[in-house]
This record gives structure tokens, sequence and C-alpha cells, in this order.
């Protein structure tokens, strides 16, 4: 499982790919409030944006391409990737498309 860190973006490698979707989803979720499911097309791309919290992003299916400010990486199924507050950030989902959840906290896994 190779970590990929880029300033305080971390990327964590296939860390993800033997567990359930049940527990990825508990792991996830705020004591009170909710998570995001999102599925991108193939080739859906969301612009430039920051958050104001912290974001952690999980691939269950498909791939995707994240850039930020000072790197860039294709994130695979399984991979978890944790993005601090204010992070200018942006992505493409690739040829298969993607399905993913965001926590807006950092997930440890």
């Amino acid at each position: 499982m190779k970590k990929v860190s880029h300033e305080q973006v971390e990327l964590r490698r296939q860390i993800a790919s033997s567990m359930k979707l049940k527990q990825l989803v508990d792991l996830c979720l705020p004591r009170q409030g909710a998570i995001e499911i999102q599925h991108d097309k193939p080739g859906k791309e969301h612009s430039w944006h920051k958050h104001d919290t912290d974001e952690t992003i999980i691939l269950i299916k498909g791939d995707m391409r994240i850039v930020w400010e000072s790197g860039e990486a294709t994130c695979m199924a399984g991979d978890v990737i944790n993005l601090p507050l204010g992070t200018l950030h942006s992505s493409t989902a690739g040829a298969q498309g993607a399905t993913y959840l965001i926590s807006f906290r950092t997930v440890e896994i």
C-alpha cells in the first residue's frame, strides 16, 4: 500500500479495496450528519474548487484524476484521498466513470 503525499494532500493506494461498502460508510459517517455518494459519468469534470472543511474521498469503483495546486494523481478503486480544508483541487472521472464516497472530515482507515 503506497502512500503519496504532496504538501498536506494524502493519497493511500488500495487501502480500502478489501473493505465492504457498509464498513466504509460507517467509517465515513460523522457523529451527526451525512456523507455524499457521488457517481460521475466517464469524463465528468469538477472544476477547481475548495472546501471549508477537511475532505476524504474513497474511490469505490472506476478511476479519476485528481489535481491540486502542487500535484496530481490518478486514483483507482480502493484509494483514499485526504484533502485538508482549503485545498484547491479539481477532478475528472476516467473512461469507466467513478463512484466514490465523500466525507467532509478526515477519515482514518
